[in-house]
């Protein structure tokens, strides 16, 4: 967030602090790589509303094991 505020991105702070709440426990976890974590930041800087599908499908991949969906044999 300071780097954010020194370098004048002060309209990406709200939503980085939202979001990166979630993001920092994964990432802490191991389950995020430094790649992924530079495409959300990069995400943030563009101001964008929201994460594009692809980067949200990324970044559940990454805390779900690599796996969606149920496992039928349970």
């Amino acid at each position: 967030m300071q780097f954010l505020s020194f370098n004048g991105y002060l309209f990406c702070i709200e939503r980085f602090l939202h979001e990166m709440e979630n993001i920092s426990y994964h990432l802490a976890a191991g389950r995020i790589e430094k790649e992924l974590l530079a495409e959300l930041i990069h995400s943030f800087l563009l101001n964008e509303e929201d994460f594009c599908e692809e980067l949200k499908l990324k970044l559940l991949l990454s805390i779900d094991n690599q796996e969606i969906g149920f496992d039928e044999n349970v």
